[in-house]
């Protein structure tokens, strides 16, 4: 299949020059990709493996991992064939093997199974990765590019992740109106006639080609100055950078860039370019939020008409916002106990082994031992003979390892400004920050209700990243459109899937703002239709409510009675 020529790519400077210094320098330690959908990410990655094999004198292999792959597949493992077909204990070899002195390209990494994740971590790093499984051992050599892409707004990284990538490019729809038409124009002439368009980028492709050949050996000759050492290093501890992967980034990329522009000394331009693309991902305790951390600009805004504007709840829905008081920890025993139940007990008809399973048990690896047991076993029940019996008769039933997923949380903030008056806002953001500290290894999703809007603040996000957008919850302002929040997040769970191990965390003081045409005495019972639909999906769901305030405890009582949600007291 033709791919897109990568010189024809109109913009992303950043990120072609990223790829580019890896072409002249696989050492660098990999680029990740950081921009919205359809931004051409995944066209530029697969350009680039065309860039690779013009200077290469061997084939190149550009290997994709996809997002449904197991374990087996990315490690390797035993090769069913030839166990099957010839009686023969064989392996078969891994993606990671596979892309050994290439590419190895990652779309949504961040909607990556936690456990194939986990699995790149050491082998991207070391360039080795020791096999230890089913019976096989092996050292397997693991030196490739490895590139990877996300949409921030569809989640976060966790920071042993983000910290094995040498460059986080952050790539931003900021075309001019000319660049869109020229792009449009380019795709359109490609997907028309392929081998033509190729015929007129052959010529800029075959410069680049020579330009990296040069860069390449021109890169081992790049001197770099103890000043220079010294001021990475000083820049570097002002950042207060875990580690010394960026500054080994740094000084890689610095070197890459004057051998691109055929200099044997590193100017501050090429140090200045280099901080950039280092720390494009990097997250620091100084520094104010990355972008793969950052809440996305855009949310659901509500602007009803003027008939709607004047709706009698609830009462403090005025315009000035409501400041809250610096966040804490508060631990509260009752959440966390809630937190940690085994609600899995109360599940009935749900399969131990299956691809995404209520309980969180999925299908993982073959357990090749077990599978080999189990076909014998079957074969003397059948032949009388602890040998498999001949093909065609052999009753073979493969036996899978279980994954357990990630537990999730969903949190639902409603930082309307009633809410913040009652000040049940502010402790459940601190009793959360308690619950997140506590529970750490899970994943956390934060929904919040804010100034009219409805936008996500951390999607899959690690304790990190729930910490930091909590922090960042200090004011309650706006009405509370909390029937559209929880229409919008029961969309999100049923799109997204959830088990019976998940939780799912309601804020609010239970007051509504009504459309045009409703009544207050209905918001009750509505609020129990759309929790009801919520715990269908089989999510355990919980509301923290304040206590101290008689006629709002009144008024959730009548909310919570009857639902299936748990109340609990703040």
């Amino acid at each position: 299949m033709k791919q897109f020529p990568f010189t024809a790519i109109v913009g992303m400077e950043d990120a072609k020059r990223s790829l580019i210094y890896h072409a002249i320098d696989p050492k660098i330690g990999g680029t990740l990709l950081l921009g919205h959908r359809g931004c051409a990410k995944s066209t530029l990655a697969r350009a680039f493996a065309e860039v690779l094999q013009a200077v290469a004198d061997r084939p190149v292999p550009f290997v994709e991992l996809p997002l449904g792959a197991t374990e087996d597949r990315l490690l390797g493992s035993v090769s069913a064939e030839a166990l099957v077909e010839q009686n023969r204990w064989d392996t078969r070899i891994g993606l990671i093997e596979e892309a050994n002195g290439g590419v190895l390209y990652v779309d949504e990494l961040n909607l990556l199974p936690d456990h194939l994740a986990d699995q790149l971590l050491d082998s991207a790093a070391s360039g080795k990765h020791h096999l230890e499984r089913d019976g096989i051992t092996r050292r397997i050599e693991s030196r490739y590019i490895l590139i990877g892409t996300m949409n921030p707004d569809e989640g976060d990284l966790r920071p042993q992740i983000l910290d094995r990538f040498a460059h986080g490019i952050v790539i931003k729809d900021e075309f001019t109106p000319e660049e869109r038409v020229e792009v449009v124009r380019r795709r359109i002439q490609f997907d028309d006639s392929p081998d033509e368009f190729l015929q007129l980028q052959a010529a800029s492709l075959a410069d680049l080609a020579k330009r990296l050949t040069s860069a390449r050996t021109m890169v081992r000759r790049v001197a770099v100055s103890e000043e220079q050492r010294h001021e990475i290093a000083n820049q570097a501890k002002r950042l207060q950078l875990e580690g010394l992967r960026a500054e080994l980034a740094v000084l890689r990329t610095a070197r890459c860039a004057a051998a691109w522009e055929d200099r044997s000394t590193i100017e501050e331009r090429d140090l200045n370019e280099a901080w950039r693309m280092c720390l494009g991902h990097r997250r620091t305790e100084n520094r104010g939020p990355t972008p793969v951390s950052a809440p996305p600009a855009s949310g659901n805004k509500f602007t009803p008409p003027a008939a709607q504007r004047t709706s009698v709840a609830p009462i403090n829905s005025l315009s000035e916002p409501k400041s809250l008081p610096e966040p804490k920890l508060l631990p509260h025993q009752l959440l966390r106990d809630w937190s940690s139940q085994d609600s899995t007990r109360t599940q009935i008809h749900e399969p131990k082994v299956s691809a995404g399973t209520g309980d969180g048990v999925r299908r993982g690896t073959i357990n090749w031992i077990a599978t080999l047991l189990n076909s014998v076993l079957a074969s003397t029940v059948l032949d009388r003979s602890p040998v498999l019996a001949p093909h065609g008769d052999r009753k073979i039933r493969l036996i899978y390892h279980s994954i357990r997923r990630r537990q999730r949380v969903w949190c639902f903030l409603d930082a309307s400004r009633s809410t913040g008056m009652s000040r049940c806002l502010s402790r459940a953001r601190d009793s959360l920050l308690d619950l997140a500290t506590h529970f750490r290894s899970r994943r956390w999703d934060l929904l919040l209700l804010q100034d009219n809007q409805i936008k996500w603040i951390t999607k899959k996000g690690s304790y990190y990243s729930f910490k930091k957008a909590l922090d960042q919850v200090n004011t309650a302002c706006g009405k509370s459109y909390i029937f559209e929040s929880l229409h919008y997040l029961h969309r999100v769970i049923l799109k997204e899937g959830c088990t019976a191990r998940d939780r799912l965390i309601i804020v609010s003081d239970g007051l509504a703002s009504l459309e045009f045409g409703r009544v207050h005495r209905d918001t009750p019972s509505r609020l129990r239709n759309y929790l009801r639909r919520i715990t269908r999906t089989g999510v355990s769901a919980a509301w923290l409510y304040p206590s101290h305030e008689r006629a709002l405890l009144r008024w959730l009582q009548k909310v919570l009675d009857g639902s299936p949600v748990t109340g609990i007291k703040l």
